[in-house]
């Protein structure tokens, strides 16, 4: 029992053990109920899918039940037949059962650890039954399952918490629980909807789907062990592409960016791994670094090819098959080359997918014996302007020269990497009147049959950040200028 209690679940990855359970037993609805207590807080979870009869209960109850080599139908999240076992008493030293089939009593049954070290494993009806809210809900329900936690202990991380620090650790519960499901709260599987503590749980959507700027790569279906799954990369935009800063950190979901590149792989739809490179990178292998930190690519497995994935019994690490290995390293490749670029979009504009005009780089990347060299683009509108216009253009381009040659690149990525990505540039009043003074400057050289939205549009057309407002300030002294 003390091994089986340090499997190594979280409060988390325990829930959504229990949560799998839920949706199999068709739930629509799953109400979590988890308060602070400074001593032993009570953790309940009720579903309004099927319920279990009495044998089904006793079965639920034993530990194994449908094991591994069982055959699964596509929507059973189940594994090892130890799930809701293993996850309940992780977290708690009393498991508690109450279930009810349309048009039936209500059943009940406990695991207690302290009962099973000193009688084996044996379950108890509990008598009288638990007083909790949820317990009378069920009650007065058609059907359901209320699975109940009591004394949680140490091994949880929840008891003997302050309550402010409980309250915090709960939002990181909710985080990973709209991670996790996040395809059935808003996406493509069975709707379903999960509350924590009377607060519907929402989905965190990886790829960011609906963001304009995401890049889908093209999707490929790979046929191993006579079924078949999918594998669809995502490169995610650069973080000047998101709306504000608030907007960017969600996007980078639980743990942040760093840790959230890599691979997604799901299992009926319900996610296992939320961002790993699985040890494929050829022969070195590819550990999360900043250059790839917007490449996302998801994996759609069948429930029926667990055992070559190695999916372990909590359901949190997949690993793939030897012979997939060299195909899913070079598909991973082209999508880390891809997110590289974006990446490294800095100067040489934005690529949101539909653009109608071509964006001209204002920094080029070019491979010497030296290694990699940046030097600035002088076919760039505004960089030809200037030397078309200038009086002494070997001065210019010496100046240029000189710019390119002391780009301070081990400071920038330094500073880079320190602080999860460069910041998305917020300029205030004063910069916007000083930058868009200088650019009507820059604007004077441009060719005179421009009009002053194609003009606004060429100098502003490299620069990263929100330009609403630098974008109204320039048109509106463009327009005074030739007035």
């Amino acid at each position: 029992m003390s091994s089986l209690r340090g499997l190594g679940y979280s409060p988390e990855t325990a829930l959504a053990d229990v949560i799998d359970n839920c949706i199999t037993a068709g739930a629509a609805n799953i109400e979590i109920d988890l308060r602070w207590d400074s001593e032993q807080p009570v953790a309940a979870i009720l579903d309004d899918g099927e319920g279990m009869g009495e044998q089904t209960l006793v079965n639920a109850m034993c530990l194994g039940g449908d094991g591994p080599e069982s055959e699964r139908t596509p929507g059973d999240l189940g594994r090892f037949g130890m799930g809701m076992k293993t996850a309940s008493l992780s977290q708690s030293r009393r498991l508690t059962v109450l279930t009810k089939l349309a048009g039936s009593n209500l059943h009940a049954l406990r695991l207690d650890v302290a009962v099973i070290a000193r009688d084996g494993w044996v379950a108890e009806i509990p008598d009288p039954l638990p007083k909790h809210a949820l317990v009378t809900e069920l009650t007065r329900s058609r059907s359901g399952t209320l699975v109940l936690w009591d004394q949680l202990d140490e091994l949880s991380g929840l008891t003997s918490l302050s309550k402010e620090t409980f309250y915090l650790r709960l939002e990181e519960i909710r985080a990973h629980l709209g991670m996790i499901f996040h395809r059935y709260i808003d996406g493509d599987a069975p709707r379903l909807a999960i509350m924590l503590n009377g607060r519907a749980i929402k989905a965190w959507d990886p790829f960011q789907s609906d963001h304009p700027a995401t890049q889908a790569m093209p999707s490929q279906r790979i046929r191993h062990a006579g079924t078949f799954f999918t594998v669809q990369p995502y490169v995610l935009p650069h973080r000047d592409r998101f709306g504000n800063e608030a907007a960017y950190d969600a996007a980078g979901g639980p743990g942040g960016w760093g840790a959230r590149q890599g691979f997604y792989v799901y299992r009926g739809k319900r996610l296992l791994v939320a961002g790993s490179w699985l040890g494929l990178g050829g022969s070195r292998t590819w550990t999360r670094d900043e250059s790839s930190r917007l490449a996302r690519i998801q994996i759609d497995l069948p429930t029926d090819m667990d055992r070559e994935w190695r999916i372990d019994v909590r359901k949190s690490q997949a690993r793939p098959p030897g012979a997939l290995r060299s195909r899913l390293t070079d598909i991973a490749a082209r999508c880390r080359e891809a997110a590289r670029e974006v990446f490294a979009f800095r100067g040489q504009g934005a690529r949101v997918r539909g653009a109608p005009t071509e964006v001209h780089a204002l920094w080029l990347a070019s491979a010497s014996p030296n290694g990699i060299q940046y030097r600035i683009n002088r076919e760039h509108p505004v960089i030809s302007a200037c030397r078309a216009s200038s009086e002494n253009l070997r001065s210019l381009d010496a100046v240029l020269s000189m710019i390119e040659r002391t780009v301070p690149v081990e400071r920038i990525w330094l500073n880079v990497s320190e602080s999860e990505g460069a910041p998305v540039p917020v300029l205030d009043t004063d910069e916007v009147a000083e930058l868009s003074d200088q650019l009507v400057e820059l604007g004077r050289m441009l060719p005179p049959d421009m009009s002053i939205d194609q003009r606004a549009e060429t100098l502003l057309r490299s620069l990263p950040g929100d330009l609403t407002a630098l974008r109204a300030s320039l048109k509106h002294k463009l327009e005074e200028t030739d007035g």
